[in-house]
């Protein structure tokens, strides 16, 4: 069995402010640490329990946040990025059996994680088929392209109930939940044990999780500036609805990926 773990900081247990999660940051040295060992329990009980191949993404910012010499032996890491509009999955193929989703958050938005946001801090709102996008549902679906589930995501509580709601297969790991600028968050030895039972339960229930893509995709994204919203204005297929908003359409999931990296 080969899965591929895709990892976010943001949602890891205490994590709260911005500080945080920029590498360079001394604050960042803890937050890392955490996101470090919560990848580090996912594996070893994924190894644990019958599986034989393991790729891990760091999927934050810099894409250097995991230290990756603690990760269990014959674990695979691809660090930084590899310019793929697969963007926090970029590595997964259809030779994997599985998805997992550790330290993700709420979308731009939403009010379960202070520091929500889908992609990149200048967005307000994105939805997708009128739905709130989040980084969950934007990787999700390149994971279904591939014919591919996601089967556990960890997180901040908002975001793994709205997966549960979405896609009622998925196994969910709530590390924490957000409160105005704070978090209300297991500590260490309880958010690693429940990680280590939550695996236990995906690989299990992991045919329980596959979603089907949608016939079409029409997104819009809502920007902070009105400058944002005029500069992807200007790509290919792409809409102004009004000073801050832009909207594009297409049935191809690349496409809409390849649009949303260079617009987002």
């Amino acid at each position: 069995m080969k899965v591929f773990i895709s990892a976010d900081i943001e949602g890891c247990a205490g994590v709260t402010s911005w500080k945080e999660t920029i590498l360079g940051e001394i604050e960042h040295i803890k937050a890392a640490e955490q996101m470090t060992l919560e990848v580090k329990a996912v594996c070893e009980t994924l190894l644990e329990n019958g599986v034989d191949e393991i790729v891990v993404k760091d999927a934050h910012d810099s894409g250097k946040n995991i230290l990756f010499d603690m990760l269990p032996k014959g674990v695979k890491i691809i660090r930084q990025w590899l310019g793929s509009p697969y963007s926090m999955v970029q590595g997964l193929d259809e030779t994997f059996d599985a998805v997992i989703f550790i330290g993700y958050h709420s979308a731009a938005s939403m009010t379960g994680n202070p520091l929500s946001h889908t992609m990149n801090t200048i967005i307000n709102k994105m939805m997708l088929n009128d739905m709130i996008c989040s980084e969950y549902l934007l990787h999700t679906y390149v994971a279904a392209g591939f014919g591919v589930p996601v089967i556990l995501i960890s997180g901040d509580k908002m975001i793994c109930d709205w997966a549960e709601n979405f896609n009622e297969g998925i196994v969910t790991a709530p590390m924490k939940e957000g409160v105005g600028d704070g978090v209300i968050s297991l500590n260490r030895v309880d958010s690693l044990d429940l990680l280590k039972e939550k695996t236990k339960q995906a690989i299990v229930n992991m045919d329980k999780c596959h979603v089907a893509l949608p016939d079409s995709f029409d997104v819009s994204i809502s920007y902070n500036t009105h400058m944002s919203a005029l500069r992807a204005s200007y790509y290919p297929g792409v809409k102004r609805i009004d000073s801050y908003k832009v909207s594009y359409t297409t049935d191809n999931l690349k496409d809409m990926l390849i649009t949303s990296m260079f617009i987002i």
